[in-house]
């Protein structure tokens, strides 16, 4: 197991303690500097800090635009990112790109083909809700906001994505490959800490125990990637587009991000078809074609140990 990605550290520095050192340094690098967007965007509406913790949830939202709220919500996990290669670098001692992916350098061409094959699927996806439940969906374009939010979509989304994957696929998963080597328990646990890390988003409030399932089984299907793959490339390009789309092409009125989007559902909050076609179809799919196009090997020893 010695050359796969899921394998744990090699050097002297991979003691369980460094992994929970980085684990407090992200948190408190991400609460120490996470609010100070908030702070100086309040500052700059007449609004001081003992105001702005006074304000309820409601008030804290309408207190800025669309685009303000995504910029400082996604500022938090380029704090959690840049926090990360500083643990990596200065805790573990070993190179960032070690827990990226077992390849000399990150493998953008990887990132890409998995980003496009999403974006393919979602667009169909969106395309046949369309056509299905056209009247619920509302055209949103606002040319003096969308242009701003498809600026945030490139420059922050494949950072907070990218943070998400490192330290779910990247530094978890090495962390769980120290007590097996089974790569499918691995997947298995990390879908569950992926799951748990979004327990309290507004999703789970409006769909109940399914958005827990989905979250699990979207962790699932990262980290095996990432277990076949060697590499956070591959579950790193499909998240990203996944977001992109969630955020600048079709949103809702309940989702945990609210962006000015393209389109807009303003439907109730339901289990529809299309999440059922994710983890049924679309999920298994992905897989099939990555395998295919990567030539995936070694899959009993890679799951099985």
């Amino acid at each position: 197991m010695s050359n796969y990605f899921i394998s744990p550290l090699t050097n002297q520095r991979n003691e369980w303690w460094r992994y929970l050192l980085t684990l407090v340094l992200v948190i408190t690098g991400i609460i120490g500097f996470g609010r100070v967007p908030y702070m100086i965007g309040a500052a700059l509406k007449g609004v001081s800090l003992k105001e702005l913790d006074e304000l309820s949830p409601d008030e804290f939202t309408s207190l800025f635009s669309n685009n303000e709220n995504l910029t400082y919500q996604l500022f938090v996990f380029v704090v959690g990112f840049f926090m990360l290669l500083l643990a990596f670098r200065f805790n573990h001692r070993v190179p960032a790109i070690t827990f990226f992916t077992t390849r000399k350098r990150v493998d953008l061409k990887r990132f890409f083909v998995a980003f496009g094959l999403w974006a393919v699927i979602e667009g169909i996806l969106i395309a046949i809700e369309l056509n299905m439940n056209g009247s619920a969906i509302k055209w949103n374009y606002n040319p003096e906001t969308f242009f701003l939010l498809l600026a945030i979509c490139v420059f922050l989304v494949p950072i907070q994505t990218g943070f998400e994957e490192l330290f779910c696929r990247g530094f978890v998963l090495k962390w769980t490959g120290k007590a097996t080597s089974r790569g499918i328990s691995i997947a298995l646990i990390n879908g569950l800490i992926f799951g748990g890390l979004h327990s309290m988003n507004p999703e789970v409030t409006a769909l109940g125990w399914f958005a827990m399932l989905f979250y699990i089984l979207s962790g699932f299907f990262a980290a095996f990637l990432t277990v076949m793959d060697d590499g956070i490339e591959l579950a790193w390009g499909y998240h990203t587009a996944n977001n992109f789309f969630g955020l600048l092409i079709l949103s809702s009125e309940w989702q945990s991000l609210q962006t000015d989007s393209l389109l807009l559902d303003t439907s109730k909050p339901s289990v529809g078809w299309g999440l059922i076609a994710i983890l049924a179809i679309a999920y298994p799919l992905m897989i099939f074609l990555l395998a295919k196009i990567y030539r995936w090997s070694d899959w009993k020893k890679r799951l099985l140990g």
